[in-house]
């Protein structure tokens, strides 16, 4: 879809009137609302007064250059979706690195020609323009996902009861055939509300809000383990732990994580006489990398993706138990983390599940 030309503003930021008004000049073909700053705190101000579209950014201003003030804008989650445009006089390879660096999506080299001005803009606002509309639709079908999960959960539990009253009305005793009925009905209710609980959970994590603090991820992992493990009975279980660092996060949101990850790990083990689970941490350039390694059943690599998916299974519930939901949640946690997941395994030889939390 085309943006509106009317709902763009652009906010060119230079302390150069001439550069200003030659830019200005350009861009008043495409019928864009134009501001203009001639600092990097006025650049601040009218981005509070109202979040532009697109920034066009000049590097070297006095009081704030240009990578201070894209650093500062690029720090606050709120601007997130807006494009930054470098100005530059020259085509310094290490100054253009050093603007993309601090989040900056573009250059332009001063002075402007027209058309490349022109088409580097418009392709920034059609970009920043589809992503608000994708995350818009997102947040649509989140909620349309919420409110019929949540209406369908009441009638379900009905059902379930009108089963166990249905068994007390039947005569006495009731035939192997009427067992297995009821039996089956109550599986099967049981089986819907679990998914559509599950449901529920998932749609939580756009619509909770997400209160970042200091998160100890040893001691969270530690706890979940010792949780998880009295729910295992004489089961044979090695779990082995790295030291993991602290990180910032949602403590809540960290601990569902931990829960479906660690969860997934004692469960497809229990094929196994002694199961192994191994914890490991590495500090990268960019990123904390824990990853949990276990022994159990595994599964075909060629289908990592669709772990991550919404009621995607790779194993049957006969074989084992779930809603085919907790990767799909452990998916989103990290991405409201700024992080990934990753996951790679092959039959009988374990899995092994990649969380990458920004420094």
């Amino acid at each position: 879809m085309q943006p509106n030309a009317s709902e763009i503003n652009i906010l060119i930021v230079d302390d150069t009137p001439e550069h200003i008004l030659m830019a200005s000049a350009i861009l008043k073909q495409c019928n864009y609302t134009i501001r203009a700053a001639h600092n990097g705190y006025s650049a601040l101000k009218q981005i509070e007064i109202k979040m532009p579209t697109l920034i066009l950014l000049d590097i070297n201003m006095p009081d704030l250059s240009g990578y201070e003030v894209c650093r500062m804008i690029k720090e606050n989650p709120d601007y997130k979706h807006i494009a930054i445009i470098f100005m530059t006089s020259s085509n310094h390879e290490e100054s253009i690195q050093r603007g993309f660096e601090c989040g900056a999506t573009d250059y332009v080299v001063k002075p402007y020609h027209a058309r490349e001005l022109l088409a580097r803009v418009n392709t920034h606002v059609k970009i920043v323009t589809q992503s608000l509309e994708l995350t818009h639709a997102y947040k649509e079908l989140d909620q349309f996902c919420h409110s019929v999960s949540h209406d369908l959960k009441s009638p379900l539990q009905v059902i379930n009861q009108l089963c166990f009253m249905l068994g007390d009305q039947l005569d006495s005793p009731v035939s192997p055939s009427q067992e297995e009925i009821i039996s089956r009905l109550h599986n099967k209710c049981d089986q819907v509300i679990l998914m559509i609980e599950r449901l529920l959970d998932f749609s939580k994590m756009t619509a909770l809000p997400c209160s970042l603090d200091k998160v100890n991820l040893n001691t969270l992992f530690q706890t979940t383990i010792s949780e998880l493990l009295l729910l295992e009975g004489k089961r044979s279980i090695t779990v082995t732990q790295d030291t993991l660092p602290v990180v910032q996060g949602d403590s809540s949101l960290l601990a569902l994580l931990a829960q479906n990850v660690i969860g997934n790990a004692i469960k497809f083990t229990r094929t196994q006489a002694t199961a192994s689970i191994q914890i490991h941490y590495e500090l990268q350039q960019h990123f904390h990398v824990i990853t949990i390694q276990d022994n159990g059943v595994g599964f075909d690599s060629n289908y990592s993706n669709k772990l991550f998916h919404v009621f995607e299974r790779l194993h049957t519930k006969e074989e084992f138990e779930g809603s085919g939901v907790g990767l799909a949640i452990v998916a989103r946690i990290m991405k409201r983390h700024g992080g990934f997941v990753s996951i790679t395994g092959a039959l009988g030889k374990g899995a092994t599940v990649t969380l990458k939390f920004p420094l």
